[in-house]
């Protein structure tokens, strides 16, 4: 797995977050969750769909990653949540990461 835009901690809103990789997280296509109580990111390395697991590829777990940070940023921000604006935030930050160019 590459996964070097996924960090292992950070801290964000005062508090000392963790990222986890999981085998799945539950049955349907659930990629990741974001657990405020805990200050973690779960991200399942495999989706289980129709009783079967099928392994995330590195965009998926990276996406994924963005898009529970979204969920984080905005919960923090605003007090909710909404997947429209994760998705859009995960797929700014990918195009971000893959078009950057370094110093």
């Amino acid at each position: 797995m590459a996964i070097q835009n996924i960090p292992l901690s950070f801290r964000l809103g005062g508090r000392d977050w963790k990222v986890t990789f999981v085998d799945s997280i539950e049955k349907g296509e659930v990629f990741a969750k974001w657990f405020d109580t805990k200050a973690e990111i779960q991200i399942a390395k495999n989706v289980l769909d129709d009783d079967c697991l099928e392994p995330c590829d590195d965009y998926q777990l990276e996406h994924s990653f963005w898009h529970e940070l979204g969920h984080v940023y905005q919960y923090y921000s605003t007090g909710n949540t909404d997947d429209k604006f994760a998705q859009t935030f995960a797929t700014f930050m990918m195009e971000f990461n893959k078009t950057k160019q370094n110093r």
